[in-house]
């Protein structure tokens, strides 16, 4: 019989066979100095590519077992939820499959959880751009492609973590108990944030290792203009959408309208003031700003009139599977 895992791994993938490799690759060399075993779960939301027999080539010369688990092709926050049912063990990790870690990586997640006593534990993500790059890319678009906020600013959470984000998780097996899983209702990405909302409403104990880093791989599309615009949107209509679940149509109305301010006295002749000086991180920064409030802003339209701002194109090209296959 074999003995359950303390730890399995949870890896996402949709369409990118040569990304995960790479990933699984570093997934299956994890350090554990006999504190822990663990087991990788590939979750493949119906992919297209070579991905069933890339994992499998894998799986055949790992040290540790990985399982391929065949989605329906549903979203990401269905695969999240189909790892949830399938992990075995008391902890369940999640890790992004155009990641990149040190073999210190689970290890570090672990032991923090157990010396800072928390039921959740994060680390930072790293985008694996050159310094000269990361340079010409302000904090706004940063943060868009998963940065962590304490990479550009560590004294800053010196004393108070940072929350732990969706790519680079480590959670205990009673959180899903105590609040349940994923909410399959977010259709534009956003699911990550809702669960982590409510296990902060619940008193779950959250820990930061920021040891435990991430390398986030992106391929140079992803920062045209057309892609920021899209995961913009996106953001912004997840975002008012977890808004009114959390605190009601009325509020959130008000919020949209602080948007519109927001939007018309502060980053539009901020976007004019970048373009006149040929700021160009500035540019990008302020359009995605603007693009999110459009998000936002028609996401709560859509929550205060269903059928008369239905908006169905809309939100079918802003769903988060759209981005997984544009990427």
């Amino acid at each position: 019989m074999m003995t359950e895992p303390t730890i399995s791994i949870a890896i996402p993938t949709y369409n990118r066979s040569a990304m995960v490799r790479n990933t699984l690759a570093c997934m299956t060399r994890q350090q554990t100095d006999g504190l822990f075993t663990y087991e990788i779960l590939v979750i493949d939301d119906a992919s297209t590519d070579d991905t069933a027999s890339v994992v499998r080539e894998i799986s055949e010369q790992s040290p540790v077992p990985v399982r391929y688990i065949h989605g329906e092709g549903k979203g990401y926050t269905v695969v999240l939820n189909r790892a949830v049912a399938e992990f075995r063990g008391q902890w369940l990790a999640f890790f992004d499959d155009d990641q990149l870690a040190d073999s210190t990586w689970l290890r570090e997640l672990y032991t923090t959880a157990l010396r800072q006593k928390a039921d959740m534990v994060g680390g930072p993500i790293l985008l694996d751009l050159s310094d000269s790059v990361l340079a010409g890319i302000g904090p706004v678009c940063r943060d868009l492609h998963g940065e962590s906020p304490d990479i550009r600013n560590p004294k800053l959470y010196a004393e108070t973590n940072p929350l732990p984000g969706g790519g680079n998780r480590l959670v205990r097996r009673r959180v899903f108990e105590k609040i349940g899983t994923f909410d399959e209702s977010f259709l534009t990405g956003g699911c990550d944030r809702d669960f982590l909302l409510r296990a902060k409403d619940a008193g779950v104990t959250m820990g930061w290792a920021p040891l435990a880093r991430g390398r986030h791989l992106i391929p140079p599309e992803r920062f045209s203009s057309k892609h920021i615009k899209w995961y913009s949107l996106q953001f912004g209509c997840s975002l008012a959408y977890s808004d009114v679940k959390r605190f009601g149509l009325f509020k959130t109305t008000l919020l949209a309208m602080a948007r519109i301010g927001q939007a018309f006295l502060v980053n539009l002749p901020l976007l004019l003031w970048a373009k006149i000086r040929g700021d160009s991180a500035q540019v990008s920064d302020r359009r995605a700003l603007l693009w999110r409030a459009v998000g936002y802003i028609r996401k709560t339209l859509q929550a205060i009139g269903p059928k008369r701002f239905a908006q169905e194109d809309f939100f079918s090209k802003v769903e988060f599977r759209r981005g997984r296959e544009n990427t």
